[in-house]
């Protein structure tokens, strides 16, 4: 078995060597992109969502190439955004990362490091209408323990038709406009592999009777959880819908379910029923087939930038999400709410937020939230939420932020009280017990090159049940050239 993976990843890497030249083409979580996107945006430059995630290439540089650019800062960001996506797509780049203790600390957007120790070399290749990307993990001492030492999350191959991009692989998906969680589908669990499809370029329609809705996205994820023990081969699908019929008002509209599996209803009358909401029916036998084959999540979600009312780079922005259903509407609901700020200071560009979520049920601790009678393993792949990082009733508010003192240093940080598993429920790994947690986490990098961070992390942390705990963290991302290899 040994050599055989030795086989293997020497074939993978002489494979991806020998690819052409890439074109961006999809563009995976990262927290540093979103956070200048999002300040390009509230600052007027550009209009763009990013609620959405993975983004395409081609719709960040159609919002770009429209930039209305008025003073040096706003070109400072800018260049940095450009940076960043010729980083993603270096042909061929290793990647290190190790860290001193596993935090006991909800995860943030685009975490990406799932084990205490990981070493990972990745290839990207593409052209006009593809775009691929084979990225081999080697990971000790997993936080996410998935019993391999070696994967390949971060990889996919996808093919653009008709400005349609469909996606194959492992790959994080995000939906929602929180800066640390969503609550329907968060990246804080390991990819879901699957199949992905949304469009390229999110322009309006031409018709005049839908142009009114302005610039919009949807996207479609099926894929199937992995090492579900409570229903095996359990499927999760999901939908999503987004729309800015203003420049400065964005709402979407999301919904997952969790189907089939090992005992569990097949049939296309099942998926028919869950698809239309039919999915709550009981009878003598109980709460079981084809009238109540799924666990369902839906939920809207809306971001206001107040930028063009009364020139201030405030955004308002709110999430709810609900399990079952009454008259239409999710019924048991979870909450999420935030206010983020991009402005400069001495021509350095910061942004601050301030954020809230509760994943109770309307408020009460009930077990319900990503709870299931029949997927009793809950809303979560292997014990890590598929929600929000804090996982089901629970609480949080941070304070966080991210300032760039210049084009090869950075800041960002966040403050944060999270009560987390308030009803003790084992289905939660990710925070086994009842607890209440108090951090402060900060993260330096330093751009060695512009296509090379190396990243530096230290936090601090007060736990009800682990007590105090602190650490830190070093990653860096090492661009490769081509003639390292002949």
């Amino acid at each position: 078995m040994r050599y055989q993976s030795i086989r293997f990843l020497s074939l993978a890497v002489l494979s991806a060597l020998s690819l052409p030249a890439i074109a961006q083409g999809i563009v995976l979580n990262n927290e540093d992109l979103r956070t200048d996107l999002n300040w390009l945006n509230q600052q007027g430059v550009i209009q763009i969502s990013t609620s959405t995630w993975p983004l395409s290439g081609d719709e960040i540089q159609r919002a770009l190439s429209n930039a209305n650019i008025d003073n040096q800062v706003q070109q400072q960001v800018l260049d940095s955004v450009q940076a960043a996506l010729s980083a993603e797509n270096t042909t061929a780049k290793a990647s290190l990362y190790a860290e001193s203790d596993p935090q006991n600390v909800p995860q943030h957007f685009a975490d990406e490091q799932k084990s205490q120790y990981q070493a990972a070399v990745e290839f990207n290749a593409g052209g006009a209408q593809w775009d691929a990307r084979l990225r081999i993990n080697a990971e000790k001492d997993p936080i996410i323990d998935n019993g391999h030492d070696v994967n390949v999350e971060g990889s996919y191959l996808a093919g653009k038709l008709w400005n349609q991009w469909l996606i194959a692989g492992q790959i994080p998906t995000y939906w929602g406009p929180g800066h640390d969680g969503s609550l329907i589908r968060g990246d804080a669990s390991r990819p879901v592999y699957g199949f992905t499809m949304q469009r390229a370029e999110q322009k309006a329609f031409e018709t005049k009777w839908l142009s009114w809705i302005g610039p919009w996205q949807y996207q479609v994820f099926a894929g199937r959880l992995d090492d579900y023990e409570a229903v095996p081969n359990t499927n999760l699908l999901g939908m999503r819908l987004t729309a800015q019929p203003l420049p400065y008002l964005e709402l979407g509209a999301s919904r997952t379910f969790q189907i089939d599996g090992q005992g569990q209803p097949d049939s296309l009358k099942a998926y028919w029923n869950a698809f239309i909401g039919k999915d709550n029916a009981c009878d003598d036998n109980g709460c079981t087939g084809e009238g109540n084959a799924s666990n369902q999540i839906a939920g809207f979600d809306a971001r206001l930038n107040l930028q063009q009312w009364f020139k201030v780079p405030l955004s308002l922005y709110g999430q709810f999400v609900g399990e079952d259903e009454a008259g239409l509407l999710p019924s048991k609901k979870m909450y999420l709410a935030g206010i983020d700020y991009s402005s400069q200071f001495k021509n350095m560009p910061f942004q601050i937020y301030t954020e809230w979520a509760d994943t109770r049920t309307n408020g009460e601790v009930q077990g319900i939230s990503y709870n299931h009678h029949i997927y009793t393993d809950g809303y979560y792949q292997h014990g890590f939420p598929l929600g929000h990082a804090m996982g089901g009733d629970g609480q949080m508010y941070s304070l966080g932020g991210d300032i760039r003192f210049d084009h090869m240093n950075r800041l960002k940080g966040r403050v944060l009280l999270a009560k987390v598993n308030q009803s003790g429920l084992e289905i939660n790994q990710a925070f086994p017990q009842k607890d209440e947690v108090k951090a402060l986490d900060l993260t330096w990098t330093h751009y060695i090159r512009p296509n090379t961070p190396l990243k530096l992390s230290g936090w601090v942390s007060d736990s009800d049940v682990y007590g105090d705990d602190s650490g830190v963290s070093l990653g860096v991302e090492i661009p490769l050239d081509r003639s390292l290899f002949y």
